[in-house]
């Protein structure tokens, strides 16, 4: 049994290149220097550490071992840029951890997302009475069909990328996202992308897809599988695959006549208008004029993740979860202020 302290365990974990607030997480709340005197609380403390963290306990327990992280090959990733094997890893590894603690506290679904059109999600939503098809809309979606959506505040590397990811464990997805914004439609294309992947069957059981974050939306080359979860995003969004939104007349192609022309043709397209922005972004590349527009379009900018995490909250049916296992998801959320 390690004599190794809780100090030397925290030198060991930032050593492998964790962040302090994914460890800080991770850490329970009922260490204390007493428990610091007992052989039992040490393992303990390993144990829990290594399940949140997704890290092979016996990699903590012997204190001259690099911890090492549980799940490499399991999945993958989309925008690599030079990211390690030991990032890759630790992304992978963190992902399943939480995903396994959503799908613990989410009751199984009644329904299967897997083989549904973009179409039939759309027409289903407009058929509810929505003028067309807002982030809260697939949020409701995604839990409707017992697939937790949360909003990633802790990572487990100082500097991340990841915009979204879709985690399959004991045959249920999860999307968690990564991606920061102000503007809903923004955050609405990176979770259709993500039901996508899960209505198209790209994530095999007990896999994962990890959507690092490229230039643009809606930028995905020569991948297939991404660019069918974007052609599934989009017509899920605006009802066609490959929407084109072209400026029409002198003058349009700017921020704030973008913002006015689709605040006016939402309605009629049945189209959210800050999504129309980003389409016009889309076809036409100008993505800064797009960007410019969704500040007109909006009423304030607010950070996207506190309704995510809002609606989460109130989803998860976390009274039979383990105490360390909700005080380290409850850390994961954020706080609404942060």
């Amino acid at each position: 049994m390690t004599g190794e302290s809780g100090r030397d365990l925290r030198f060991r974990l930032r050593g492998l290149g964790l962040s302090d607030r994914a460890i800080s997480a991770a850490w329970p709340h009922w260490w204390s220097e007493d428990a610091e005197a007992s052989a039992s609380a040490r393992a303990e403390l390993r144990f829990g550490i290594a399940r949140r963290l997704g890290l092979d306990p016996h990699s903590l327990l012997d204190d001259r071992d690099e911890p090492r992280f549980l799940w490499r090959e399991e999945a993958r990733f989309k925008h690599l840029s030079g990211e390690s094997e030991r990032e890759r890893a630790g992304i992978t590894s963190f992902g399943r951890a939480i995903a396994s603690i959503l799908v613990s506290a989410t009751s199984p679904p009644e329904g299967d997302l897997a083989g549904v059109a973009a179409r039939d999600l759309r027409e289903n939503v407009l058929a509810s009475g929505g003028q067309f098809v807002t982030l809260v809309d697939l949020l409701s979606l995604s839990w409707a069909l017992a697939v937790p959506v949360v909003h990633l505040r802790v990572f487990p590397w100082p500097q991340k990328r990841m915009a979204a990811m879709t985690v399959r464990v004991g045959g249920r997805s999860t999307v968690l996202l990564g991606k920061d914004s102000a503007y809903p439609a923004t955050i609405a294309f990176y979770l259709a992308h993500e039901l996508g992947h899960i209505a198209l069957e790209h994530v095999a059981a007990d896999r994962q897809i990890v959507d690092l974050e490229g230039e643009t939306p809606a930028a995905n080359g020569g991948d297939e599988e991404e660019r069918d979860a974007d052609a599934f995003a989009l017509e899920l969004l605006t009802g066609a695959p490959e929407p084109t939104v072209l400026a029409t007349g002198p003058g349009w192609a700017h921020g704030r006549a973008l913002a006015h022309a689709a605040l006016e043709s939402a309605q009629e397209l049945r189209i959210e208008p800050g999504t129309l922005a980003l389409a016009y972004g889309h076809s036409t590349g100008d993505w800064q004029t797009a960007n410019a527009a969704l500040g007109n379009i909006y009423a304030a900018a607010r950070p996207v993740w506190t309704q995510v995490n809002a609606i989460a909250r109130q989803q998860l049916e976390l009274g039979d979860q383990p105490v360390d296992a909700v005080d380290f998801l409850d850390a994961v959320l954020g706080e609404a202020g942060e």
